[in-house]
Formats: C-alpha cells, sequence, structure tokens
C-alpha cells in the first residue's frame, strides 16, 4: 500500500466522525458566526489526529488484534451514542456540568441513560459498530505501512494540539466537533474537582462554616414543619387543577379552607441540591457552603429544639455535611435499618412510622422539624397497593409518576391525622412545598435539570395554621397566596414565626419576604438552572422572562403565565427596545453571587 493510500485509510475515520457531527448539529452549527464556525473546521485536525493516536495504539497489539479492535471500536460508538443523546436531550453536547452531575449523581444518571434506552438505539449502536469497525480495520491496513518516523511525528502533533485546543475549547465548547468538545469538558470537570477552588470537593461536600453573634433566645409560640417534597410539579395535582385525583386529601384539606394554598409559588433552582440550601438559607446562591440556615439561627436565638428528618441518601456523597449543624436529631437514610427502595434512599411510607412516632413523643418542648420526602423522585417507584393510575404503555412513565404523588397524599394525610393525635395541630405550622418540578415531555424531554420552564419551576406550596393563630397574619397569609412566590420567601416567613424576622437585621441577610407581611407585585423573583446548561430567569409580576445561552448564543423567552399556562407563546419579541435592555440587566444579575429580592 502506498504512501497515499495509507493516508486516505488513516482519514476515513476522522471523515467520518466530523461528517457525521456536521449532519446531526448542523441546525446548530449554522447559527455560528464565521469565528465560531472556524473553530469547528479547524476540529478536523484534532478529530484526524486523534483517530490516528487511536490507531496507533491498537495496532500495537500484534494478538488478539480483532478483539481489541472490537472493544476500541465498541467505546467510541458509545461515547457517540452518549453526547449525541445528551446533545438532541438537552440541546448541548456533553459539559462540565453534565460531567459532574454523572460523577456527583451516578445512580440516578445511570437510572435515567437505563431508561431511554430502546431497540432503535440499539439498531444505531450495531449500524455505527459494523461500519466503523470496516473503516477502522483500513485504518490498521494503512498504519502498518507507515515508517515510525511518521508515526510519532503525528503523535507528537497531536499533543501540540492538545495543548493549544485546551486553551480554546472552554469558550465554546460546542462550536467545535464531537471529540474535543466532550473531551476537554471531561477534562475542565475532573480538573476542577481534583485541582480546582470548587466548593464541591473530591470526595463529596464540604462542611459548611459560618457565624451567628449570640443573642438573648426568645421563647418560641408555635413549632413548625416544613415538609420537603421531591421533583413534585404542581400541575399534577389535582389540587392544582390537574385532571387525575392525584390529591384527595390535599383536596379536601383546601375545600375545609384547613390549609391555605398558594397559586404560583416557584423554585429558585431546578437541582435539588441548590435548592434546599437556598430555601434553607433564604439567601440566593448556587453555593452550599457558609451560610446559616433556618435551623442554625433557631439554635442560637431561640428556644426550639431543631430535626432533619430525611429518607434521602446524604452520607454516601457528604451531603450531610451541608446539612448537619445545629440539629438536635438529624436522620437520612444511612443512618437507618431499613431496605433500600430505590437509588435515592428509603421507603417513605416505612420511614414515616419512625418520624410519626418521633413527633408523637414529643415532651412539650417547642421544636422546628424537617421532613422530607424520597419515592417522587426519579424512577418513581411505586408498591403494588399504589396503582392508582393506569393508561397506555406510551404514559407508563406519567402513570408512574401520578401514582407517587397520589401514594404521597396518603402518606401527608397519615402525618396529619398523627399530628392530631399527638395534640399538635393546636400549636404547629405546617409548610409543604417540593424541591423542584419535573417535566414529562412537553418541550421534548424529561426531568429537571436543563429547562425553567412551568412544568419545572411551578411547584405546590401550601400553609396550615393552628387555631387561634394571629388573625392579621392569617389574612396576610391569604392575601398573598394569590400573589407570585418564591422559596426565598418561605425562610423569612419562618424566621417571622419565631418573631425573629426584622428588617435590616445585621445579623442576618435573606432575599425573599415573608407571606406573613405585605408581598410587592413587581418584585424580582431569580431563577437559575446551572446543572447541564446556562439558563437563568427573572419572574417580575405574571410575566416570566428567560434566557438560554448555549454555547454563547443566548435566546430569549418571555410567557405570561397566568394567561397562558403551559408556557407556549413567547411574548419576547413584544417588548420595546429599553423593556428587552432592562430584563436583560436583571438576568445579568442573577449571576451575583447574592441578588435581593427588591421592589424596582
Amino acid at each position: 500500500m502506498s504512501f497515499r493510500r495509507s493516508i486516505l485509510a488513516l482519514s476515513f475515520l476522522p471523515l467520518f466522525v466530523f461528517v457525521l457531527d456536521l449532519i446531526l448539529r448542523f441546525n446548530y452549527l449554522r447559527l455560528l458566526e464565521l469565528p465560531l464556525f472556524q473553530h469547528f473546521l479547524y476540529s478536523f485536525i484534532f478529530e484526524w489526529t486523534i483517530c490516528f493516536t487511536a490507531v496507533w495504539i491498537v495496532s500495537q497489539f500484534h494478538h488478539r488484534r480483532k478483539t481489541v479492535t472490537a472493544i476500541a471500536v465498541a467505546i467510541l460508538t458509545v461515547i457517540q451514542l452518549i453526547a449525541y443523546g445528551h446533545y438532541f436531550y438537552f440541546g448541548v453536547l456533553p459539559n462540565p456540568y453534565s460531567v459532574n452531575y454523572l460523577l456527583d449523581h451516578t445512580a440516578d444518571a445511570l437510572s435515567l441513560i437505563g431508561s431511554s434506552v430502546t431497540w432503535i438505539q440499539g439498531a444505531v449502536f450495531a449500524f455505527l459498530f459494523l461500519l466503523q469497525y470496516v473503516i477502522f480495520t483500513k485504518a490498521l491496513r494503512g498504519m502498518d505501512q507507515l515508517s515510525s518516523r511518521f508515526r510519532f511525528s503525528i503523535i507528537g502533533i497531536f499533543f501540540l494540539l492538545i495543548i493549544v485546543f485546551n486553551n480554546n475549547v472552554r469558550f465554546a465548547p460546542a462550536s467545535y466537533s464531537i471529540t474535543p468538545a466532550t473531551v476537554f469538558s471531561i477534562k475542565y470537570a475532573l480538573q476542577e474537582r481534583w485541582f480546582g477552588s470548587s466548593f464541591e470537593v473530591r470526595h463529596g461536600y464540604v462542611r459548611r462554616r459560618f457565624t451567628i453573634e449570640e443573642r438573648p433566645q426568645m421563647k418560641a409560640q408555635y413549632n413548625c414543619i416544613l415538609i420537603l417534597s421531591e421533583s413534585v410539579r404542581s400541575r399534577s395535582l389535582s389540587s392544582y387543577g390537574y385532571r387525575r385525583p392525584t390529591t384527595p386529601f390535599q383536596d379536601s384539606m383546601i375545600a375545609a379552607g384547613s390549609i391555605i394554598k398558594f397559586d404560583h409559588h416557584f423554585t429558585n433552582t431546578v437541582s435539588t441540591q441548590y435548592t434546599i440550601p437556598v430555601l434553607l438559607s433564604g439567601v440566593f446562591t448556587i453555593r452550599k457552603t457558609d451560610q446559616p440556615f433556618i435551623y442554625d439561627y433557631l439554635k442560637h436565638w431561640s428556644d426550639v429544639k431543631t430535626y432533619f428528618f430525611s429518607s434521602q441518601s446524604m452520607q454516601r456523597s457528604n451531603i450531610d455535611l451541608v446539612y448537619n449543624t445545629s440539629l438536635d436529631t438529624f436522620l437520612c437514610q444511612e443512618k437507618l435499618t431499613l431496605p433500600q427502595f430505590n437509588d435515592l434512599g428509603v421507603d417513605d411510607e416505612e420511614f414515616a412510622g419512625m418520624v410519626r412516632s418521633f413527633h408523637e413523643k414529643q415532651s412539650g418542648e417547642k421544636f422546628f422539624s424537617i421532613i422530607q420526602f424520597n419515592n417522587t423522585h426519579f424512577p418513581y417507584t411505586v408498591k403494588p397497593s399504589a396503582e392508582y393510575f393506569t393508561s397506555t404503555p406510551d404514559s407508563a412513565v406519567v402513570d408512574l409518576y401520578d401514582n407517587t404523588i397520589r401514594e404521597q397524599d396518603g402518606l401527608l394525610r397519615s402525618y396529619i391525622n398523627s399530628f392530631r393525635r399527638a395534640g399538635l395541630l393546636d400549636s404547629t405550622v405546617i409548610i409543604f412545598t417540593s424541591d423542584h418540578g419535573e417535566a414529562f415531555g412537553e418541550r421534548g424531554h424529561l426531568g429537571h435539570l436543563n429547562t425553567l420552564y412551568t412544568e419545572d419551576v411551578e411547584v405546590p406550596l401550601w400553609i396550615y395554621l393552628p387555631p387561634g393563630f394571629p388573625k392579621e397574619k392569617r389574612d396576610a397569609l391569604r392575601q398573598n397566596s394569590k400573589a407570585v412566590t418564591s422559596h426565598l420567601d418561605l425562610f423569612p416567613t419562618m424566621m417571622d414565626l419565631f418573631g425573629l424576622n426584622k428588617k435590616n437585621d445585621p445579623g442576618m441577610k435573606f432575599c425573599g419576604v415573608s407571606l406573613f407581611q405585605s408581598v410587592g407585585r413587581n418584585r424580582i423573583i431569580p431563577i437559575v438552572g446551572k446543572d447541564m446548561i446556562d439558563t437563568k430567569a427573572v419572574v417580575i409580576d405574571s410575566i416570566k422572562y428567560i434566557e438560554t445561552v448555549k454555547d454563547g448564543i443566548a435566546k430569549y423567552e418571555a410567557y405570561d403565565f397566568r394567561t397562558d399556562a403551559g408556557e407556549r407563546n413567547n411574548i419576547w419579541q413584544r417588548l420595546t427596545a429599553a423593556e428587552q435592555k432592562s430584563i436583560k440587566q436583571y438576568i445579568l444579575e442573577v449571576d451575583t453571587i447574592s441578588m435581593q429580592s427588591t421592589q424596582h
């Protein structure tokens, strides 16, 4: 085989990878400005040298070469399927956000990947594998004809290109072809985890460090129980108008006037790891460290006992380091003898018996308690006794999800009845909400990590007030239930309940507004998504403004969610240039470490 034919044989594989990427991502690549599109063209050099290096490595196996070739091609094909699966699902190629999610939430990520595998993906894998195996085999023949000096020269060029591309890919990764975009995203994520200053360390999370000034302790008048659901969106609850009777108990409580339901309540992030710290600290930040939580203040400034009961896994990744401060009792999956129920933790129903028993034995001391659920998290594990809804195989995942919500509603009934038996309802405020929502293909994706539409960020909120609760505050709560609220409001609300919410208090900072006080109509509510792609939003009155940045290209949307509940009618272009500029400035401020939810 001549030198020219050898080079041609070695060029088929990178050319195939490059052209395949161009075809599959054409709709994105055609929007790039010329300087960014040039990145994509330069990528072919990297594709060529990395394929050359891979073929050279395989060529060193003189024995079992066919087996090694098959393994190499299988790895290449799997990476392609995962990368393009990520692209078609999230709209971007794998990036440091997705790599970190895979490392921090491996069980969840594998469950998502496993649940999405179909026979079509299997057929695509088989086709790509066979085609690339043939191309790889021809490349090996070409490699065998080349001199050692030429081989090592190309490998040397490859290592030089690594240095060049390493300094450039991070700024607009998806403007490059699939291989550099994916390889360097993995490299950036691992580099930050192992050597960077990230607050997420190699083996999990670091413990929070904070200082709270000492003050005379106030005597609490009420208990407070905060119930945190998992991945529950308001639009899947019959109490919010859903077509299925998923929440009959909550419906009855609302009809009887026993609880106050909030019509438009927003989470401020779409990931539990960020939402819970925001909710508990009242500070809009994606940092999970060095922020005092509600129970830290209560432990220092009041006489209440503090409890945190979670059926989720926390010690596996050291997440408990974030939460386990100033708590008299802290329970999570790893501290229990209950069996594993799903990838996230133990069965809420089995866990509930322990929590109910604990509260029923209260000695009369005032307390603040958090109860965190698990079962409504993907993969929506349902026991046979909880199969309320079934329809067609096409909606099986929605059936599972709805069934977990219905089962949770029954669990809430058992909790409330238990609190009633223990005499706690006469002195306890109960707050129920969820960390974030969940999507089911409304815009072509499942889950909750990559958009800020209504299905991801509108979550339920209801509050139970005991008899004799001050009328002024009860009336304010009812009035605010028609306003637009967010998780940032829960911290000042709970502090207000314990008499500790004071405006301009130098010892305490928070972003929201107590729901026992007047909530302004035109305040700014920030929302952020930082897991898979960079997307931010602000809610002002009844309009949600969204900015989504994919590899340097910003897209803007605006929806009036009161008149357009499904958020299908983008009204961004109806805004004047001045209005658009103002909104972009508000969205820009979402990137700051802390953003006050103020009037404007």
